[in-house]
């Protein structure tokens, strides 16, 4: 199915809800529950009700690093059977009025109904749910790529009131996908999947059916390439010019060795408010950490020949120098390939 017409049956779907009730008998009793109990599965015990999931990713606003979590739209929609409602074919009602599966995002941090939710009974009495959410949702994931990783961030729903022998889940193809205008800054996002697993909970001895949505996920490095690495490289290479200056004028060479050291100061105060902040040592800290040492290894290199220059040993000096430039440009490929390949 077209990314097109999958949209269209999301929207269709949300507009079905949405709608005064078809079809509906011109006498109200038709959507009389008197007798009807929410509270009862609408099989008996021993078989499995079926619920249909579909969802569909409207919008992803946000991915935080620092905190792990997702915030984004989601259009989820269920469908079960339940013959009790035969008779009422065409009725809209509130979803706490009737049986539901309970099904629920397990991996919400908060979760907000953009409308009310309602159900909608089908001639042959299947129910069908349609329900907008605006979710932030916890999403682990190691960044120690930054800013060259990807992730794949999981949805889990499930109903914690029933095991698997109460609910069987099945995936709808046709209601789970994304919108293709979702789009997020510095990220590519790629086409959602689904299936269905079954999750362990050894504290109340259940093993309840899950609902997986995974939404494969890529950084887009363009942004951190021109606006981190490439204005560190030329502070690297500016500390580089020490060794084109005569040893014998050490003050020159300490200045520029200086003022390189100060600009990488600066440098690092700016982009620090900007990288993620993690217990751990990303490929981008990795290179901003080895590019500083070498700057500060560029000035030691300058004390030195100066020393050298200054004790009578200027020939000496002079090969440091030129030994050095091209030592510290091959060692500054070593360290862009270690660190950002």
């Amino acid at each position: 199915m077209s990314r097109s017409l999958t949209a269209l049956v999301w929207l269709l779907s949300l507009l079905i809800v949405s709608l005064p009730a078809f079809a509906q008998s011109a006498n109200s009793a038709t959507c009389d529950l008197e007798g009807y109990a929410p509270s009862i599965r609408p099989d008996p015990p021993g078989i499995p009700t079926e619920i249909g999931i579909g969802l569909g990713l409207t919008d992803l606003s946000s991915i935080d690093d620092v905190n792990q979590t997702i915030t984004l739209d989601a259009l989820l929609t269920l469908q079960w059977t339940d013959h009790r409602l035969d008779g009422a074919a065409g009725c809209r009602f509130d979803r706490s009025a009737i049986w539901t599966p309970d099904i629920q995002l397990i991996n919400s941090a908060a979760t907000q109904a953009r409308r009310p939710p309602q159900a909608l009974v089908k001639p042959d009495g299947r129910v069908i749910s349609t329900i907008r959410y605006a979710a932030t949702i916890a999403s682990t994931a190691n960044i120690s790529k930054f800013p060259f990783d990807e992730r794949t961030i999981v949805l889990q729903l499930a109903s914690l009131r029933y095991d698997k022998a109460d609910l069987a889940i099945r995936v709808i193809p046709e209601w789970t996908g994304r919108l293709p205008e979702v789009t997020i800054p510095d990220w590519t996002i790629g086409e959602p999947s689904a299936t269905v697993t079954e999750m362990n909970m050894p504290r109340v001895d259940r093993t309840i059916p899950v609902f997986e949505f995974r939404i494969p996920a890529s950084r887009l490095a363009d942004y951190y390439i021109y606006k981190f690495v490439f204005p560190l490289c030329l502070i690297v290479m500016m500390s580089w010019a020490v060794f084109w200056v005569n040893p014998q004028k050490l003050s020159p060479q300490l200045q520029l060795a200086g003022t390189a050291m100060l600009t990488l100061i600066a440098y690092q105060f700016t982009v620090n408010e900007l990288l993620p902040r993690v217990g751990y040592l990303t490929s981008m800290d990795q290179y901003v950490l080895s590019s500083s040492l070498l700057v500060f290894l560029a000035l030691v290199e300058a004390l030195i020949t100066g020393r050298l220059a200054a004790t009578g040993r200027a020939a000496t000096a002079e090969r440091l120098d030129r030994a050095s430039r091209w030592l510290f440009p091959v060692a500054y490929l070593v360290i862009i390939l270690v660190t950002l390949w």
